[in-house]
């Protein structure tokens, strides 16, 4: 008898662990593939002309991803390593952003793992993005609530970097 329900269990529980492991995720199909974005969201728009897909969880949080082709962008020189390149997206981006009167801010860059991350305030909430590399293209991604402190935010989009990397 125990070894029957040793064999069921052994048979059943890495169904079980990893159904759960997909149902933790929710997808992204973005320009250039899928992004796993970690926990449920619900899919609210795309853009067309940046590729950005929004999605909202329960907490009412707000996120935004894009992955596009680096030779997509106006910026982007082969000949420039991954991260200078990356620098060159958040100048882009930024110099945008500030030519409409809103200050912006570096918070956090890791050349390493070919990353920036930085904001803006649009009067409602902090604008988190972190914008990176990821093979032959740019990932883009927004973090928009007031609800989760700068660190949490910070570490969300890191860990979702990383998990898509």
């Amino acid at each position: 008898m125990k070894i029957n329900i040793f064999l069921a269990l052994l048979f059943f529980l890495p169904n079980i662990i990893l159904s759960q492991d997909l149902d933790d995720f929710t997808n992204a199909n973005t320009n250039t593939g899928n992004v796993k974005i970690p926990g449920k969201w619900e899919k609210l728009n795309k853009s067309d002309d940046s590729g950005q897909i929004f999605f909202k969880n329960k907490e009412g949080i707000i996120i935004a991803i894009a992955k596009n082709p680096k030779n997509a962008y106006p910026f982007y020189q082969k000949e420039k390593s991954d991260f200078e390149n990356v620098q060159e997206f958040y100048k882009w981006d930024s110099d945008y952003i500030k030519s409409n009167n809103i200050d912006t801010e570096k918070l956090k860059e890791n050349s390493e793992k070919k990353y920036i991350i930085w904001k803006y305030n649009d009067k409602k909430s902090d604008n988190v993005f972190l914008l990176g590399s990821v093979a032959n293209n740019f990932i883009n991604l927004l973090i928009y609530t007031d609800i989760w402190p700068e660190d949490k935010k910070i570490e969300f989009l890191e860990n979702l970097y990383q998990i898509n990397k």
